[in-house]
């Protein structure tokens, strides 16, 4: 509930914000790179994600299209290894306006349709002889939404900040359900045809 009420305030203000119409217009394409952390159920983990992208703004309101990768999320406790992969294209809506001279903020929300693997493998007896993998795979469609700050060198070109949250949970027939909700902590660049 908490997670649709952020992501419906987010597209409120991405569509109502009156600065929108404070910059140029045109075509822009995007680069990511960063730190993806899941702390959910069995898999607790850090890896490295990369997101490539690009839209259109009309002033400081934007349309975008974008391929986001996780490295593989891993963790072995105890007997047991657990790994899961995640990746999927994001289509959705970003606002970008100006608060200090050269420096902006950014929000960004929209349609997620991920793809995912998971692996649970418990070892049991003498040296781990005795193995058992529980395996879950899934598509489906969540929500991305994040904010960021971020600096204009440019015109065309600035580097940035952002922090993402992108919903993926997957479920299976048999219960074996996994949650791959995923913080992202990004270091961005922006490219702007004007």
């Amino acid at each position: 509930m908490i997670r649709k009420t952020t992501f419906a305030l987010l597209l409120t203000g991405l569509f109502a914000s009156p600065l929108a119409l404070a910059q140029d217009s045109g075509f822009f394409l995007q680069a990511r790179g960063g730190s993806a952390g899941i702390d959910e159920d069995l898999y607790d983990d850090t890896t490295t994600a990369f997101e490539i992208g690009g839209g259109y703004r009309w002033g400081g309101f934007g349309l975008e299209l974008g391929y986001v990768t996780f490295n593989d999320f891993e963790d072995d406790d105890s007997g047991v290894n657990i790994s899961a992969e995640l990746d999927g294209w994001t289509m959705g809506g970003n606002l970008r306006f100006p608060f200090a001279d050269q420096w902006y903020f950014a929000a960004r929300g929209g349609l997620f349709w991920w793809s995912a693997d998971a692996d649970t493998v418990l070892c049991t007896g003498t040296g781990g002889a005795n193995c058992n993998r529980v395996g879950v795979s899934d598509d489906d469609m969540d929500f991305y939404a994040g904010v960021g700050v971020g600096y204009d060198f440019s015109d065309q070109f600035s580097v940035g900040v952002a922090y993402d949250y992108f919903g993926a949970e997957l479920e299976s027939d048999d219960g074996d359900d996994a949650n791959l909700d995923t913080n992202v902590l990004w270091v961005t660049g922006e490219l702007r045809f004007q």
